[in-house]
């Protein structure tokens, strides 16, 4: 009976052990999660705010230099004249849009279609996705435009011009949180 006592003793002391060693390995995995997303929350906030002055960058050049220089004299009978000019413009409009892009990385790997329980996080996320929309989207929108005029000028001179050429269009309409909304497309 005596070893039988000890025998329920130590089997005792053994599901405690496991259950207590169990706890621990689970009280540790959370802690380090927590500790991993507190981690992607503070450098989502830090990230954020260099998107967002590249952002500030783009908008300012897209509403007084593209627009002033560019667009508001986007004509046929203009290309002749101011098409050198554009292209200066274009290439520093181009320049702006991959600082966006190249700042817009950490972001969209950690903010696209993800849940934080932190407002501040919560509301940097979602304004990241509208921002890097609106921006990939207006300026796609702005060199599609400039080309369909450059394709009908071509049209009509009705011969090539060795230094009139298309602008390479990198980016297409985007819709980063498959959400059906193309912000800033029309």
């Amino acid at each position: 009976m005596k070893n039988k006592g000890i025998a329920v003793i130590i089997c005792i002391i053994g599901i405690l052990l496991i259950i207590g060693g169990l706890s621990f390995g689970c009280y540790s995995y959370i802690n380090k999660q927590n500790q991993e997303s507190k981690e992607i929350e503070n450098k989502v906030l830090l990230e954020y705010n260099t998107f967002k002055e590249n952002v500030e960058s783009f908008n300012e050049m897209r509403s007084k230099t593209y627009y002033n220089e560019v667009a508001s004299n986007l004509y046929v009978e203009s290309v002749e004249l101011e098409y050198e000019s554009w292209m200066e413009i274009l290439n520093r409009y181009t320049e702006l849009v991959d600082k966006v892009e190249d700042s817009s990385a950490f972001l969209k790997e950690n903010c696209v279609n993800k849940y934080y329980s932190d407002g501040n996080v919560k509301n940097k996320c979602d304004s990241f996705v509208i921002a890097y929309e609106t921006t990939i989207n207006y300026y796609t929108k702005d060199i599609i435009s400039f080309n369909e005029i450059i394709t009908t000028y071509l049209k009509e001179v009705n011969e090539e011009k060795e230094n009139i050429k298309l602008y390479e269009q990198g980016y297409n309409y985007t819709d980063i949180n498959l959400d059906g909304k193309f912000i800033g497309k029309d």
